[in-house]
């Protein structure tokens, strides 16, 4: 837990004492003069890095409770600020405690508002703390700490008066289901601090909270005493022999045991400084503006928090990696031993091998070479099974030749070898000349040409055939070829041939 300063503040002093390892050190009085400003800013030097929560037992201040509308958001904030500013307008240091809802149609909200009325009392304490530059966590009234010391206290009666004697001051604070609802200190001097003057304040508080209508007359008011220096006995005696009061007194040891700190020294605050430390309340007087600074001490604990994770977690990380490369390195020595002992026993057994005719580098140059061969290799499978397909609705078509290649196609492939010589740096296809004739002929030019015409577009058609066209007709009718020959030689048909050539060019296989 982190050491924190509890400073108690009276009209006469100030009361300090460090929280540290859950318990409360020596408290140590620094009274309200120069001299004791001066030691209480060499406190501050001495534990600057401990966060200051302030507490003030004074009978300056005011509670007052009211019903507001329940609002929300910044409507809840404007309205209590408008409030705050309405009952309070002459101090800074004021709250409002918001303690639940009516039980009405409007559930209105109820708060309790409180607030130191002198300033005064403070101002010279807080110059010391800005000018040491304290984180100053909050500032709260004394009763405001006694609802969180009867939380902790784990007390089963909810409506309680919950008296203490400070010195010569007597404190009373009503609480109503566990919530503070008024508080009264009463200064009865030293010369009244009897039995019987501390009885009479008892019963001024009751008739107090009758007029404020927070107790029934006729009911029993249940008193609980903080007694922490062995004085208020005869009080309890006194109180318990009044039917109209229920009484119960808290020794020294036994708020310690409860507490589960034992506070250290004679101080009549250690009870209430040590509720303090272990739990703050949520609300306190101090405005945004004083307790700034305990805000940049808050985030810097958190950069440093966030740091130290960071770190931790690159140092786990680092771990991590470190030791995984440990196992790498190992692996791979391991690895590499195994390697070792597989390549001499390899050695060992080729040594038994007989003599290769070639080298083992030519070996694997042959095989690399018939790998490419058999990638690169084709056959006239494909062109075969095309013309096949046209060949099966042609029965006049008669294939007489069938040349394949594999190469550029020329324009001129099927005049001459020569004209047919694929252009470097082309796209190799398959492609093939194909010589059939139409059977049987009996001088029907016409017909065999439309016979030719029709076995070419069933080869265009085909999913395997890039193009395919008729390069020689059995009858050149050109425009520009001449005509020649005699009548009179071919007395019959039958010498007659419809030869015809295709040029046939398939796609590329996948």
């Amino acid at each position: 837990m982190t050491p924190k300063l509890i400073v108690c503040i009276t009209t006469q002093a100030a009361i300090c004492a460090l929280f540290e390892r859950g318990k409360l050190g020596q408290c140590q009085n620094f009274p309200a003069t120069e001299a004791g400003q001066r030691e209480f800013g060499e406190l501050l030097h001495t534990h600057s890095s401990a966060p200051v929560y302030l507490m003030v037992d004074s009978v300056e201040e005011d509670y007052h409770t009211e019903a507001l509308p329940h609002v929300s958001g910044s409507a809840r904030n404007e309205l209590l600020q408008r409030k705050l500013k309405q009952l309070y307008r002459s101090t800074p240091f004021y709250t409002a405690w918001i303690q639940g809802r009516d039980s009405g149609k409007r559930r209105d909200d109820r708060y309790l508002f409180a607030a130191l009325t002198n300033a005064d009392i403070l101002r010279p304490w807080l110059d010391v703390l800005q000018q040491h530059q304290a984180p100053l966590a909050g500032i709260y009234l004394l009763p405001m700490v006694s609802q969180e010391l009867l939380a902790l206290l784990k007390l089963t009666q909810m409506d309680v008066l919950l008296v203490n004697k400070h010195q010569d001051d007597l404190r009373q604070s009503y609480f109503q289901n566990g919530q503070l609802k008024a508080s009264r200190l009463a200064v009865v001097g030293a010369e009244n601090t009897g039995t019987e003057a501390l009885v009479s304040e008892i019963g001024k508080t009751r008739l107090y909270l009758n007029s404020l209508r927070l107790s029934a007359r006729e009911s029993r008011l249940i008193v609980l005493l903080l007694d922490s220096d062995g004085s208020l006995e005869e009080v309890q005696l006194r109180l318990q022999a009044d039917p109209t009061f229920a009484c119960q007194r808290l020794t020294r040891r036994e708020i310690a045991t409860r507490l589960d700190s034992i506070p250290q020294g004679t101080c009549p605050y250690t009870t209430h400084m040590t509720a303090l430390a272990l739990r703050a309340p949520a609300n306190n007087l101090a405005p945004a503006s004083i307790t700034r600074s305990h805000w940049r001490y808050r985030l810097r604990r958190t950069l440093y928090g966030t740091s130290a994770a960071v770190a931790v977690a690159t140092l786990l990380w680092s771990g991590g990696n470190l030791y995984q490369r440990y196992q790498l390195d190992s692996e791979a020595r391991q690895l590499a031993g195994q390697t070792q002992d597989q390549q001499a026993r390899y050695i060992e057994v080729t040594k038994t091998f007989p003599e290769s005719p070639a080298s083992a580098d030519n070996l694997e140059k042959a095989v690399q070479i018939a790998d490419i061969l058999k990638k690169d290799s084709r056959t006239p499978e494909r062109m075969m099974r095309a013309v096949s397909r046209a060949l099966e609705n042609s029965q006049d078509v008669v294939l007489t030749r069938l040349t394949w290649k594999y190469g550029t196609p020329g324009e001129n492939a099927g005049k001459s070898s020569a004209a047919a010589l694929p252009v470097p740096d082309a796209r190799w296809q398959e492609w093939g000349i194909l010589e059939a004739e139409i059977r049987p002929f009996h001088g029907d030019y016409r017909a065999a040409m439309a016979s030719i015409n029709r076995y070419s577009d069933k080869l265009g058609r085909d999913p395997d055939v890039a193009s395919a066209s008729v390069t020689q007709m059995p009858l050149d009718v050109h425009s520009a070829s001449a005509l020649s020959g005699n009548t009179l030689d071919a007395t019959s048909t039958d010498s007659v041939r419809a030869e015809f050539k295709l040029k046939l060019v398939l796609r590329a296989s996948e």
